[in-house]
């Protein structure tokens, strides 16, 4: 019934025997409650005098308040415990998630990710703090009442004690298929969490597409689907809860009438049977308790499931030891028959969900992405079609690298390749002539700057967003940052400037200026010479994407930059021009090689309507 990964975190023994100590002088309490109850009411039954009552009152009473006391101590100390059980995870499921970088994160889906961070540890929280006190009260309070009552009745103890069994057989088989229930509503859960963050966030692009309305019933039908789920749990719960009520009201009322025959005929005395009656019920509500919160914290385990499988993934291999002093006007950079594959799918067994939603991603391997294990972590060996496919790719000097094609053809997994959050699964790389396995190296990627489609704001002033990469800048610097970016005359609008607070639960801003807060981590940081742009324009308007377009061309002088993008008017700034199809490389060289010639680029150039933008074939 308990997590096993429970007992990973720091002072879980302790925590247990603490609470155990208290179950063990709450079962006592309650025996001492009854005992003081049942001597009061057979006093009274005896018409015994009111000062014969003073004992009984006084002992049931501070049985009463002793018992309450270790109930508060114990949820005092379960939820310590379960605060620090998320102290330690919130930190250790963050530095993973950034460890395991982009690539990792979209095929978990960001609204999965979300609901981990946010929902899930309070669900951590709630589970830890339950369950810990319930075991410990299912296991000794039964034994201490039993004892009690089998001395005092011996067949009423034989009763309880065959009756014990059969609740935990109910509890048992019911629990399994609550447990079933709930990892499928959970996994429905994660798809509906995935499916809306991710359609929030592409909701300009669907517009522009004209389908934003399609997804208003896709985000129906997966909630309606989460509902059914959800009712199932709770229909599988009732079942349960009236089956431990049923047998345990049942042997209570075999023992009433046990006990009430005997009482008739003489053969037992008042007190004896009385307390085992009223210490019956004490005797079964630990089982019960246990039974109803169990199907109340089943979605905390499944969260702390998930947790744990997200930590044990194996994490892309790090290269420490490449000595790189950075790129220069004479670095070099190639690649050949490099391959990349996604992975596919997890095991049977393990918790799905589904793919990003579009205008969340544009790369092949996008709907298959989507699965992410929630039991056992480790992705299988089965592969999908590769998504990149024998890349030649020669990059030299300060130079205006342009990635294009259709959607779908590669271009943000190849950018994503570059920055080091995937790994080829084949192919060799050179770097001013040293040998790479792979682009996940520090000392290439302290030269790189990453700026994606939608880059990262967090709560906090314009200042703080822009020093992100250079938390050590003054504010001269941030200044003449912003200023390149072109951050002027909306910083000017702004009575606080660069302190105007921005992010969750602030001032909203717009895509525009996000991308420019980004542009201006890079100006602050000069220490990067590689730019690496994944469709940065792509939810932009055409007037937004000009603006930020006039900021862009001077940042890339004296860099090398890398600009993935499906909008075909860069082609008239850059120097040379990179066209996947299906991950393939089917055209490369300079704009004025490959434009006129009749090849793949003219063609897509056709299809989108390039042809009419001034400048292409100059």
């Amino acid at each position: 019934m308990i997590d096993k990964s429970l007992f990973q975190f720091a002072g879980i023994k302790r925590q247990m025997l603490a609470l155990a100590v208290l179950s063990i002088l709450q079962g006592a309490c309650i025996s001492g409650q009854a005992i003081g109850l049942t001597w009061a009411l057979v006093q009274i039954w005896h018409r015994r005098a009111m000062s014969s009552l003073l004992i009984p009152t006084l002992a049931f009473l501070l049985a009463f308040i002793c018992r309450h006391l270790c109930e508060v101590g114990k949820q005092k100390l379960s939820s310590t415990f379960a605060d620090g059980v998320v102290r330690q995870l919130r930190p250790q499921v963050q530095e993973k998630v950034f460890r395991l970088g982009p690539a990792a994160l979209s095929q978990r889906g960001t609204g999965s990710a979300v609901t981990m961070l946010i929902d899930g540890l309070d669900e951590v929280k709630m589970y830890v703090q339950t369950v810990l006190p319930k075991m410990m009260d299912m296991t000794f309070i039964p034994i201490i009442t039993l004892v009690v009552i089998w001395s005092q009745s011996p067949v009423s103890g034989i009763i309880l004690l065959f009756m014990l069994p059969l609740l935990f057989f109910f509890l048992a088989i019911l629990g399994l298929a609550a447990r079933d229930r709930s990892n499928k509503q959970y996994a429905q859960f994660r798809k509906l969490n995935t499916r809306f963050v991710d359609t929030i966030l592409g909701l300009p692009t669907l517009k522009m597409l004209g389908i934003a309305d399609e997804y208003e019933h896709e985000i129906y039908s997966v909630s309606d689907r989460f509902r059914k789920r959800t009712m199932s749990v709770i229909r599988v719960a009732l079942t349960s809860t009236f089956a431990l009520d049923f047998f345990t009201t049942l042997a209570i009322a075999m023992m009433a009438v046990f006990l009430g025959n005997r009482l008739i005929n003489g053969t037992v005395a008042l007190f004896p049977s009385m307390l085992a009656l009223i210490l019956a019920p004490d005797y079964f509500l630990p089982i019960r308790q246990f039974g109803d919160d169990y199907h109340a914290t089943l979605d905390g385990k499944n969260a702390l499931q998930d947790m744990q499988a997200l930590l044990n993934r194996t994490e892309p291999e790090q290269d420490s030891e490449l000595e790189w002093s950075g790129w220069t006007a004479q670095s070099q950079l190639n690649l050949t028959d490099v391959n990349f594959t996604y992975p596919a799918k997890l095991r049977e067994d393990d918790l799905t969900q589904v793919g990003k939603s579009a205008g969340s991603s544009k790369d092949p391997a996008a709907p298959q992405q989507a699965a992410a294990s929630a039991g056992a972590g480790d992705l299988a060996a089965e592969q999908i079609a590769p998504a990149l496919t024998g890349l030649d790719l020669n990059l030299s000097g300060f130079s205006k690298v342009a990635v294009i094609g259709r959607s779908g053809a590669g271009k943000s997994t190849l950018v994503q390749l570059l920055a080091g959050f995937n790994q080829p699964t084949s192919g060799s790389i050179s770097l001013d002539g040293q040998e790479l396995r792979h682009f996940n190296a520090q000392a290439w990627q302290r030269h790189i700057s990453y700026i994606p489609q939608v880059p990262y704001i967090f709560s906090g002033t314009i200042g703080d967003n822009i020093r992100f990469y250079a938390q050590e800048a003054g504010q001269e610097a941030t200044l003449e940052a912003a200023h390149q970016a072109g951050l002027d005359s909306w910083l000017a609008q702004l009575p606080e400037g660069l302190e105007t607070l921005i992010g969750e639960g602030h001032r909203g801003i717009s895509g525009g200026q996000a991308q420019r807060i980004a542009l201006a981590r890079v100006l602050l940081d000069k220490s990067r010479e590689i730019l690496l742009f994944d469709e940065p324009t792509a939810h932009l308007d055409i007037e937004t994407e000009y603006d930020l377009k006039q900021t862009l061309l001077p940042i890339m002088k004296d860099h090398l930059v890398i600009f993935a993008t499906h909008r075909l008017h860069w082609l008239a700034d850059v120097d040379q021009v990179i066209m996947l199809d299906k991950g393939r490389i089917v055209a490369q060289g300079e704009p004025a090689e490959l434009i006129g010639k009749g090849g793949p680029l003219d063609q897509l150039i056709d299809q989108m309507g390039g042809n009419q933008i001034a400048g292409y074939l100059n």
